[in-house]
């Protein structure tokens, strides 16, 4: 099949005249900086449908749909994407430079791909198994708590530290420069140089069994922990589950997934009898992964690793299997950091054991908040509130939502129906900078559906809209000082793409990278409402500067807490004094950061 290159879409999109494209299909008047009309998709009186025209995008507040101008076309032409973008090169007068791809030669590609990721697999086993080479990887793995039974049962392997060897192990076999160049072995930047050399091996098979990429575990040098294969045309990280194809029929017959952080803690739970243990590849659980467990069960089990980063991946996981109208459920290791040090430590019965400490994911939430904001004020009572927003948004009933409302409630000594009122009044601020948007004198109502609003929310949602200003702000905000997994969401998109392409920016682009549904419609909203587009880099500017001092407030809390601990601590005098003024130090640190960036803000 042919393809169209991304530097050709992007040049088309830079030529296109969105507004007469829209105009083709929709009467459209101007109101302010933005033009509505009747919408296409849907039967309406007052107009609902907002295009921006600078940016490209379309949404309706009526029946919510939403995209690009290429999403628009497949929409209301139904038309494949290939001939949205051939249509809309034709009427920018963009030559359609294609790269052909033979459907033949596709699928000759992939089957090679499998043949050769198969045999490799086997390659890279039998040097763990019979070779010096993979004595110490093996040695690592037994230590581990993992059996023969496990080692074959994975076809775990290793790659050898020669940087030379895979290049020419393959080439020996007769496989060709190009073809190596697009197996995902190698460097992008040096085709011989392999991203698997002194790793542990772990094959990644799709739902079929067919070995579809690796991942790697570092035994020595410097270097990631864990690499994964990038995506090919038969691997697409998103879309997969380590184990998922050894895991399927368990789940099915318990109606369970257990989700685990990593490769080595999905191993872990079937060396312990656990076979529906399953686990993302180097990404954050994401949507498409979540459809895939939900078409097979109605309820996960989350068992990520207990440090800060693990929790964080379970506040998003927990949203994102919410909305894929699964049961979520927290597993509690306790003392122990994963499944994989359990098993070391204590054990197959203790890790199966482990299963039994679980907490529902509304119970996690309100933990994560007690331990994250200063509910003895008002103002981090508000945050904490605010905090469950997205988890709201993603629970798919009212009696979902009003029971978890009332487990705030209890726990944090909040009236429920105030939780309920700012929940709904967040919902509810959209579609308008006044919150209203009349044409022809009769108002578009606010959208009852929308996605609740916070503070990171519409901050990311602003940098999203003017993409250019991601480079110098992530200078100053990073992922983890945001609250809001929809925000984070957002981060994380500019941030691939800021590295992806950082010459050229566009929203449209964000929007498809963004996997949370409820943060790609708010995005949407905004920009087809206009609302901040008069004091956007305000907005981008007010909101980091916010969320610089939430983290820095964030920190001096859990600090204050750490030394009161600290202080009554009954060790030794020396040594608790010395564990005091550590701490002591770090708080006036912070207070002076603190102090200057309120001047800042005052400024």
């Amino acid at each position: 099949m042919a393809k169209i290159p991304e530097a050709t879409i992007q040049e088309i999109m830079d030529r296109t005249n969105f507004l007469a494209v829209y105009q083709e299909k929709v009467r459209l008047i101007k109101k302010g900086n933005k033009w509505w009309g009747l919408c296409p998709f849907h039967t309406e009186r007052t107009p609902s449908f907002s295009i921006d025209a600078e940016r490209g995008l379309f949404y309706c507040f009526g029946c919510h749909k939403g995209g690009s101008i290429i999403d628009f076309l497949m929409e209301t032409e139904k038309l494949s994407f290939f001939e949205a973008v051939s249509d809309l090169a034709e009427k920018a007068n963009v030559p359609l430079k294609l790269e052909q791809n033979g459907d033949t030669r596709e699928e000759s590609e992939r089957f090679q791909l499998y043949e050769m990721y198969e045999k490799l697999a086997r390659a890279f086993h039998w040097l763990l198994i019979n070779h010096d080479s993979g004595r110490e990887a093996l040695q690592i793995l037994e230590k581990r708590g993992l059996s023969d039974k496990e080692i074959q049962g994975f076809l775990l392997g290793y790659a050898p530290a020669d940087k030379n060897w895979l290049y020419g192990f393959l080439k020996s076999k007769g496989y060709s420069e190009e073809f190596l160049a697009r197996t995902g072995l190698f460097s992008q930047r040096n085709r011989t140089f392999p991203l698997f050399a002194d790793r542990i091996i772990f094959p990644i098979s799709d739902p079929k069994g067919r070995i579809i990429a690796f991942g790697g575990r570092l035994i020595h040098g410097e270097g990631p922990k864990y690499i994964n294969s990038p995506d090919t045309a038969i691997f697409k990280k998103q879309e997969n589950l380590f184990a998922f194809d050894k895991s399927m029929e368990a789940i099915k017959e318990t109606g369970i997934a257990v989700i685990c952080e990593g490769y080595m803690d999905a191993i872990s739970f079937h060396a312990a009898g656990i076979r529906n243990a399953i686990a993302p590849l180097g990404t954050a659980f994401t949507p498409r992964q979540a459809q895939l467990v939900r078409r097979r069960a109605e309820k996960v089990i989350l068992t990520f690793d207990a440090d800060s980063a693990g929790k964080k991946a379970t506040e998003r996981a927990i949203s994102i299997a919410a909305n894929a109208g699964l049961e979520v459920m927290v597993a509690s290791f306790r003392d122990f950091k994963d499944a994989s040090e359990i098993l070391e430590k204590q054990g197959p019965q203790a890790l199966k054991k482990s299963l039994e400490y679980c907490i529902n994911a509304g119970v996690f939430l309100i933990q994560q908040a007690r331990e994250t904001f200063d509910l003895t004020s008002m103002e981090g009572k508000a945050r904490a509130v605010a905090f469950f927003y997205p988890y709201l948004d993603a629970l798919d009933s009212e009696v979902k939502q009003n029971s978890f409302i009332e487990e705030v409630s209890r726990s944090f000594g909040i009236n429920s129906a105030a939780i309920q009122a700012d929940y709904l009044r967040a919902k509810s601020k959209i579609p308008t900078a006044r919150n209203l948007q009349k044409i022809d004198g009769r108002p578009i109502l606010g959208n009852a559906n929308g996605s609740a609003r916070t503070a990171d929310l519409v901050f990311m949602a602003a940098v999203a809209l003017k993409p250019q200003s991601f480079s110098r702000l992530s200078e100053m905000v990073k992922l983890e000082d945001l609250d809001d997994i929809r925000a984070r969401d957002i981060y994380t998109a500019l941030d691939q793409m800021y590295r992806d392409n950082p010459d050229s920016f566009s929203t449209a682009r964000i929007v498809e990278l963004i996997e949370n549904e409820s943060a790609k419609r708010f995005i949407l909203e905004v920009a087809a409402s206009g609302e901040l587009d008069e004091n956007i880099q305000k907005v981008i500017d007010d909101g980091a500067l916010g969320v610089r001092k939430r983290s820095l407030e964030k920190k001096r809390y859990r600090l204050t807490i750490e030394l009161e601990r600290a202080m009554s601590d009954a060790s030794g005098a020396e040594k608790k004094d010395g564990i005091i003024n550590e701490f002591l130090k770090e708080k006036m640190l912070l207070d002076a950061e603190l102090s200057k960036l309120k001047g800042e803000m005052n400024e």
